[in-house]
């Protein structure tokens, strides 16, 4: 066999998973990426290293937050300034969904689910106060509709940036990727796969044993591209974010001021953050009906945002301050087994119409869990669906041990271990991976 795994997509999840398998001395592994590493989901995300306080409603997705402050603590730890803390003002206003009383013990539990992960606990933050913290806020409805306030913490990120630091740091530990490249065919041998990569310049076969399918939005696609039938159905769940210039703000101090979260009548949740030298806005939830490539924001979700925007924010000039907005595209598992024996030959070249692709759903988006869900459709074939960027670590060890126990091969971990992230040889040699790219972010 050419190699012993193969990963197919070069965003968080298939990076990190190339990191993991490299932290273990597994040879043979490779990853292709048809675009850019982080060009899909990976780049287009609200940029938090969170836990997600609003997940503690369902009481399924105790063990996600508690999983997702665990890495937060470890990301802090690792990737400092890359990832940092953020400070959260949370008012609560007169009709809202959720009554203080259930923020504060929200709140509560978020601290203790954390334990020790290096953030200051969650407090009250006096009315007279907030617009110290968020000078953002409207004024007016502060005074006449705010009933109370807290302040808690959570991180925010440069998620491209960890995206491509976490390959490098594979590479130099003896894996390999390339960019540009597509897996067309995939065929089943004895005790492995045969696969054809296509790129711009060559065409190439290889074997390998195993191969993790983490292409995010483009998962099942993948499958019926090869002519394999997914088990699993999803969602495409679109988010959009606008970026405001520092000047929608005109008193505010980006290096200072709070991030907030504010609670919208029908139930969703937006988040107003400082964002390295910019204020970023989202994110919205419908859902994707077609092709998830080179997505333009509805102008509907541009519209509520924009809205909502008006109803709690006191922005200057809030539409000549914007400075881009951009879509992601989030895969969900719905946990609902196809159960579909024969393929259809128009699969392949309209998987995103097919019947593993759902487009539309009798329930509140938000509910849907952000579990990662893992499928083995074949033998040594695996697929990742979903996930929180925040959890990619210890999703890509859970993986990482899965194959060097298939494998046979590797030992433990060391994802963990400050040493394999290279991170000041990286600042040495390849400073620009250090900086967010907004062209990523507009593929």
């Amino acid at each position: 066999m050419d190699l012993n795994v193969l990963i197919v997509g070069g965003g968080i999840h298939g990076t990190g998973l190339l990191h993991d398998l490299a932290t273990r001395n597994v040879p043979g592994v490779h990853l292709v990426e048809k675009s850019l590493l982080s060009s899909g989901t990976s780049s287009k995300s609200t940029k938090l290293v969170h836990g997600g306080l609003r997940y503690l409603e369902h009481l399924n997705q105790w063990g996600l937050v508690h999983e997702a402050l665990k890495e937060r603590a470890i990301l802090l730890r690792l990737l400092r300034d890359i990832v940092k803390p953020l400070p959260f003002v949370l008012p609560n206003f007169k009709g809202d969904k959720r009554p203080p009383w259930l923020i504060r013990m929200g709140l509560f539990f978020y601290d203790l689910l954390a334990g020790d992960g290096g953030l200051p606990s969650a407090s009250t933050i006096n009315k007279k106060n907030i617009l110290s913290y968020a000078p953002y806020l409207n004024p007016e409805k502060v005074e006449k509709e705010m009933i109370s306030a807290f302040q808690y913490y959570d991180a925010q990120m440069l998620d491209d940036v960890i995206t491509r630091i976490v390959a490098e740091a594979a590479v130099k530990l003896g894996a390999s990727y390339e960019e540009n490249a597509k897996v067309t065919e995939v065929i089943p041998i004895q005790d492995g796969y045969k696969v054809t990569i296509v790129s711009k310049d060559s065409t190439k076969t290889l074997t390998t044993r195993t191969i993790v399918n983490a292409s995010g939005a483009w998962c099942n696609a993948n499958l019926l591209n090869w002519n394999i039938i997914p088990n699993i159905t999803c969602l495409l769940n679109l988010g959009t974010h606008i970026v405001f210039n520092p000047e929608a703000v005109p008193n505010g101090d980006i290096t200072k001021n709070s991030a907030t979260l504010i609670q919208e009548p029908d139930g969703r949740i937006v988040f107003f953050i400082p964002w390295f030298g910019k204020w970023l806005y989202g994110t919205t939830e419908s859902i994707l009906v077609g092709e998830p490539s080179h997505v333009r924001y509805p102008e509907e979700d541009k519209a509520y945002l924009m809205h909502t925007a008006k109803e709690t924010l006191n922005l200057h000039d809030a539409e000549k301050n914007i400075s881009e907005i951009f879509c992601g595209v989030r895969c969900m598992p719905l946990h609902v087994k196809a159960n579909i024996k024969n393929f259809n030959s128009t699969w392949n070249n309209e998987p995103f119409n097919s019947p593993f692709y759902v487009r539309q759903l009798d329930k509140n988006i938000s509910g849907l869990s952000r579990e990662t869900v893992l499928d083995e459709v074949l033998p040594g074939l695996i697929t990742i669906y979903g996930g929180k960027y925040t959890t990619y670590r210890s999703i890509s060890e859970k993986i990482g041990a899965l194959l060097s126990r298939k494998l046979k091969l590797g030992s433990s971990t060391g994802t963990h271990l400050a040493e394999n992230w290279f991170l000041s040889e990286l600042m040495q040699e390849k400073p620009s991976l250090f900086s967010s790219s907004a062209n990523l972010r507009q593929m």
